[in-house]
Order: structure tokens, then C-alpha cells, then sequence
């Protein structure tokens, strides 16, 4: 393919870039669901965590509330890295089309 420049929206791309931004998405998208996924192990792992550095002994309702939070946070993070994975492939797939259309032009 050429690498000839193009700009989109006052930015200069070339096949390169979206071919970069194409193994950003996937990462955000694939960190996301990760995230997502295995947020109640990184959560019960934080917990465990935390249980051993207090001595092994707490009160069993300040333990659950340390997994649900970490847990919680887990899932957040990883629903706004799988958002910002998708929306940024959107971006990529439009930028992509104005690339092949421009190319044909």
C-alpha cells in the first residue's frame, strides 16, 4: 500500500496510523473485557490481600465490603477501557473508509 499522507479533521494519516490504532482498539477492547471478566478473582485477591496484611482477623462485613469495592472498581475500569476500545474502533473504521475511498479517488 501507499503511505501517502491524507488529512482527516485537520490530522495527517497515513495507512500506518490506522493500522496502529486498529492494535490500540484491540488492546483497549481485549483489556476491557479482561478487566471485566476476572474482576471478581483481582477483587477476592485484593481482599485476601488485605485480610493478611490486618493479621488474618477482621470483621467478616468489612471484608465483603473490601472485595465488593475492589471488584466494583475492576468492572468500571475495564467497562470504561472496553468503551473507549470501541468507540475509538468506530473512529478507526470511518478513517479507514476515507482512506480506501480516498485512495480510489
Amino acid at each position: 500500500m501507499d503511505n501517502s499522507f491524507f488529512m482527516i479533521g485537520g490530522v495527517y494519516m497515513n495507512y500506518e496510523h490506522i493500522k496502529e490504532l486498529k492494535i490500540l482498539n484491540a488492546a483497549l477492547i481485549i483489556g476491557g473485557l479482561v478487566l471485566m471478566f476476572l474482576s471478581v478473582t483481582f477483587g477476592t485477591a485484593i481482599g485476601d490481600s488485605w485480610l493478611d496484611g490486618v493479621g488474618g482477623m477482621a470483621d467478616t462485613s468489612n471484608y465483603e465490603r473490601i472485595v465488593d469495592t475492589q471488584t466494583n472498581n475492576f468492572v468500571i475500569i475495564g467497562s470504561i477501557l472496553f468503551g473507549a476500545g470501541v468507540l475509538t474502533s468506530l473512529g478507526t473504521f470511518y478513517f479507514s473508509a476515507r482512506y480506501i475511498k480516498g485512495e480510489e479517488e
